[in-house]
């Protein structure tokens, strides 16, 4: 069985520890390669996030060393590959490779399309236009008291991601800036790190009308780790997760759940899955509860390769 994950912030590993190494178990991060194997996880998301101190004014500078140190273990890799098209997912499971796609979260990088197009021919595949914050392109989900939404950039460069065929990631905007991208895009969503606000009324998760039409558009749903998305505590178990995956079911289908994780950028995870090797104790717990193997796969799998077949094909 293949395995895909929709968002983790493992780049950021390699500023918190100097000798960080990707190849090993670290107890104090979430995301490595052994992990990787283990889980049969063939397939993962890496987002660039630019710390706050960078934002806004050294942004791109910020973005771009990011990028660097991605294409730096790479290159001392010989395990993990970019994915840049249809065509390398097909490959990764015949090549015994871990393909990585390379996301943005938060872009306040994007000050215009020809940097958007610039940072495509880096290999960026996947954007969402916020984080928390209002930037030049959109508000953020800490926004939502204002009432903002997507700006005139914000729309030009919705516009090029989906000439490119770079994928709109709506994790982390407001309610006005969700309604905006409904409004100005024609593509399929994926919201790669919420859950569901009618099972914990956290501001990132996504209320039933949002889950409605990522659904109608044929996207996706990354289901989060984070506890305070999970049940807004510190704390929380394995169940917590697939209670949002049987709310998010039972609303819009099995067919538009992926996992999202968001690991090595929350601060802690649900007992059980504190690293991404952990990950089969969530299809024993799914199976457990219900779920066949064929929804399993659909969730680690399936559902993904689908959504990327009609993206990307």
């Amino acid at each position: 069985m293949s395995g895909f994950i929709c968002h983790v912030d493992t780049l950021l590993n390699y500023y918190l520890e100097d000798n960080y190494d990707i190849n090993k178990m670290n107890p104090l991060f979430h995301v490595n390669i052994p992990g990787l194997k283990k889980a049969g996880i063939n397939l993962v998301v890496f987002a660039i996030f630019v710390e706050t101190n960078y934002k806004p004014h050294l942004s791109l500078e910020r973005t771009v060393q990011h990028i660097d140190t991605f294409y730096s273990i790479l290159e001392k890799n010989n395990t993990l590959k970019l994915v840049l098209n249809l065509e390398d997912i097909k490959k990764i499971d015949s090549n015994d490779k871990i393909g990585v796609i390379l996301a943005i979260e938060g872009a306040e990088a994007v000050r215009d399309t020809k940097i958007l197009r610039v940072l495509y021919r880096l290999g960026v595949r996947m954007i969402s236009l916020t984080w928390n914050q209002r930037n030049q392109l959109a508000d953020g989900v800490a926004e939502n008291i204002t009432h903002g939404g997507v700006t005139n950039l914000g729309r030009k460069v919705i516009d090029e991601m989906e000439k490119l065929g770079i994928i709109l990631d709506v994790s982390h905007l407001s309610f006005s800036s969700f309604n905006d991208v409904l409004k100005y895009s024609n593509k399929p969503l994926i919201a790669s790190h919420s859950n569901a606000w009618d099972i914990c009324q956290h501001p990132r998760n996504l209320k039933d009308y949002q889950l409605l039409e990522i659904a109608s558009r044929n996207g996706l749903v990354g289901v989060n780790f984070a506890p305070v998305f999970l049940n807004n505590s510190a704390k929380a178990e394995i169940i917590d997760v697939i209670k949002h995956i049987d709310y998010i079911r039972k609303l819009i289908g099995i067919n538009h759940i992926i996992l999202g994780t968001d690991y090595d950028g929350i601060k802690s995870v649900p007992a059980g899955l504190e690293n991404i090797a952990k990950l089969n104790k969530l299809k024993e717990m799914l199976y457990k509860n219900g779920y066949s193997r064929r929804d399993i796969n659909k969730i680690f799998w399936g559902n993904w390769f689908n959504f990327i077949s009609d993206y990307w094909g």
